[in-house]
């Protein structure tokens, strides 16, 4: 059997289990925790570099949201540029503090305001995103148990309706559904940016935010977790965020997700018996290395495919050309696939088989997210799901390109603006 095939074969094997592995932790009942102990005041963190676009409303979703007890808005203007700090200036008030520091990064922000907080408890929001009005009680609500060290909730997509908001926000809603799956074993190493709560003790107890890389808030929640904390979700508690909207703004954010990603493997990876050991951090790994093989795979298949029917006949882009590359870009292809297995044109072999369930699992995960935590249906899913593909495609091909991220020594974590 060649190389290729043997890893293809490999790779869609444990994909197989992984899917499995999600639809076990779906039937998993979540434990209810009782309230414990009221909060009576809140700290919400906002560090903002040239977010003049969005920094306004941010701190309006936050000034709006309901608290019930003593509620403080500290935002770090991390040495920015634009007209951000006249942006938060017409949104101060008695709840609202500035901090201005020099362009050190998001982490060095976070952690130099945490200095100023007083209260139990504390919520960061990034300066892009604004947060639902319950989004703060609910995940107050999470935490008053007294079991957990941070939460969060769940991530949209404010401007889903541009070109890769579509995507990007049924990606969002699937990683929410899986934060929600992953942890009720504890097992989530996301508290992402856009809306997540900490005990403060607990940051301070793991020396807060590390500027050693662009995932701070993968590192924080494996930090957290491996020192005995736990981190819940409360999807009840909901913030949007605006993504990139442009090739470039995309490119560019990806590429630092991608990067965060190796830098979290070569920092956390090892072996232990905690769930993030044997679960969470390797179905990360393998899920940058299904990305990179896979996506050299399908590139290769594409391409030679064309080359051999088309290309090498004298056919460069006419309606079969066009009709192949919509068969390999949508959801179209893997509908003629299927049903050339029924109809027997295909031989159902072990690994066809394989494939197929996995093609049945998988999509109906991304109808769970959305009719979960979106409510409904509308063209604005539709499109991206019709035409996922190439939006795998392209974030396969930048985990490729940031490879030689892997190389190299250290990763500062100073951020910049995607677009």
């Amino acid at each position: 059997m060649p190389l290729v095939t043997l890893l293809s074969n490999i790779i869609t094997t444990i994909f197989l289990l992984v899917v499995l592995s999600y639809y076990v932790l779906i039937f998993i009942k979540a434990r209810k925790h009782k309230a414990e102990k009221k909060f009576n005041s809140i700290t919400v963190l906002v560090p903002a570099h040239n977010e003049e676009r969005y920094i306004g409303a941010c701190i309006k979703s936050i000034k709006n949201a309901e608290f019930n007890g003593t509620k403080k808005i500290i935002v770090i203007n991390d040495g920015s540029t634009d007209k951000t700090e006249e942006e938060i200036k017409n949104e101060m008030d008695n709840l609202v503090t500035l901090i201005n520091t020099s362009h050190k990064g998001k982490a060095n922000a976070i952690n130099k305001a945490l200095k100023y907080v007083k209260s139990e408890i504390v919520v960061i929001v990034d300066a892009d995103s604004t947060i639902d009005r319950y989004a703060l009680a609910e995940l107050a609500k999470t935490m008053s148990s007294g079991r957990f060290a941070a939460a969060t909730g769940v991530v949209k997509v404010k401007n889903r309706k541009l070109f890769f908001g579509m995507w990007l926000h049924i990606e969002q809603t699937y990683n929410s559904l899986m934060r929600s799956v992953f942890s009720k074993i504890n097992a989530n190493i996301v508290t992402p940016g856009p809306l997540s709560i900490y005990r403060k003790s607990d940051l301070r107890d793991v020396g807060g935010f590390s500027d050693k890389g662009f995932s701070e808030d993968v590192d924080i929640a494996v930090r957290l977790i491996r020192k005995g904390h736990k981190i819940g979700f409360n999807e009840k508690a909901v913030a949007e965020t605006n993504m990139p909207s442009t090739f470039k703004g995309f490119f560019k954010q990806r590429s630092r997700f991608a990067k965060g990603w190796i830098n979290i493997f070569k920092k956390h990876l090892q072996i232990n018996t905690s769930v993030i050991d044997v679960y969470s951090l390797p179905l990360a790994l393998f899920t940058y290395i299904q990305a990179v093989i896979m996506g050299i795979i399908t590139i290769y298949n594409i391409l030679s495919g064309y080359f051999i029917y088309f290309y090498s006949k004298g056919m460069y882009l006419n309606i079969q050309v066009i009709m192949y590359f919509i068969d390999w870009l949508s959801i179209v292809g893997a509908i003629k696939w299927i049903l050339s297995i029924i109809h027997g044109t295909t031989p159902l072999t072990f690994i066809t088989a394989i494939s197929l369930i996995i093609f049945l699992l998988s999509y109906p995960l991304y109808l769970v997210a959305i009719i979960k935590l979106d409510k409904k249906i509308d063209i604005w899913h539709f499109i991206p799901l019709f035409f996922m593909f190439p939006f795998w495609l392209l974030v396969m091909i930048i985990y490729i390109i940031s490879l030689p991220e892997s190389l190299k020594s250290k990763q500062y974590n100073i951020w910049e603006k995607s677009e």
